[in-house]
């Protein structure tokens, strides 16, 4: 088995980010020299897929601009929701697609999260794919965390709740491989585990890496504090499998057009929210988010 499509979820209102996430789609929100969205798409090539598919809904027409004005995006298909069709919707109407038609293995991520661990995981993942829906990752996370529990048997999603207790448990990274063939169609909203991985009715395997490096920039306060560690890490030269990543993608480097200028992590927009080529200094963007 293989990994065919790749499906980059970009949907979300941004209503976590802070007064500039009603300016700035969250996917288009730098990291150093490049977006969220740009380096999600340069994860994705890096694993060997060529078929990407994005979906968006808030400020997408800033976002279809933003694909349009690169050639780094040929070849990515952007499906624009309208309305917004939660994460089970999005999957059905990717999977609905002319050249999708419910066939074939999907790589999900998230735009604004990244996980990393050993490739030869994704090879224990698509064995597990064989008898299951999907095969999700898993990571484990500290007990004061804000995210919800998985609880699993033998590597099975058994459940989801809130976390109860004083001790750490295991969350789902949002990124996952999804098996489409099989898969009965749904249209409009729905829930992602409800209509896609409804793992009352269908196996749904997860694997639970190790070793990994987990970073998110779903908040403006977890943004920041994630800028802040790539920076730590720099100056420290710690290694880290997510820096060898941006320095491979050249994420360091310079960089000049109506979107960005050579200034560190500037973004260009004016009072209405559009952007232009007068760039405000991300020392005023991280005041802005604060």
């Amino acid at each position: 088995m293989q990994i065919d499509i790749a499906f980059i979820l970009a949907a979300g209102m941004g209503t976590r980010m802070g007064e500039i996430g009603k300016k700035i789609p969250k996917p288009l929100w730098p990291v150093y020299q490049k977006t969220l969205l740009e380096l999600q798409v340069d994860f994705c090539r890096e694993m060997g897929i060529n078929k990407i598919f994005i979906n968006a809904h808030f400020m997408a027409k800033e976002i279809e601009a933003f694909l349009k004005g690169s050639e780094k995006f040929n070849g990515v298909e952007l499906l624009i929701e309208n309305p917004l069709l939660d994460s089970g919707g999005a999957v059905h109407n990717l999977a609905s697609c002319a050249n999708v038609n419910y066939k074939g293995n999907v790589l999900l991520l998230n735009a604004d999260q990244f996980l990393f661990f050993e490739k030869n995981i994704y090879k224990e993942a698509l064995k597990k794919l064989v008898g299951s829906r999907a095969c999700l990752f898993g990571i484990s996370v500290p007990r004061e965390a804000k995210y919800n529990e998985i609880k699993l048997e033998s590597d099975k999603l058994v459940e989801i709740s809130k976390p109860i207790g004083n001790h750490d448990f295991v969350t789902y990274s949002g990124l996952g491989i999804l098996k489409l063939d099989g898969l009965t169609p749904v249209v409009g909203i729905s829930k992602f585990f409800e209509t896609v991985c409804n793992y009352k009715n269908e196996v749904v395997s997860v694997l639970v890496p190790e070793d990994f490096e987990y970073w998110d920039f779903g908040t403006a306060e977890i943004y920041l504090k994630s800028i802040a560690k790539i920076d730590d890490q720099l100056k420290s030269n710690k290694k880290s499998q997510f820096i060898d990543f941006l320095n491979r993608n050249f994420v360091f480097g310079e960089r000049n057009n109506d979107f960005y200028n050579s200034s560190l992590n500037s973004v260009s927009l004016d009072s209405s929210g559009k952007f232009q080529s007068n760039s405000i200094s991300w020392k005023e963007m991280v005041q802005f988010v604060e």
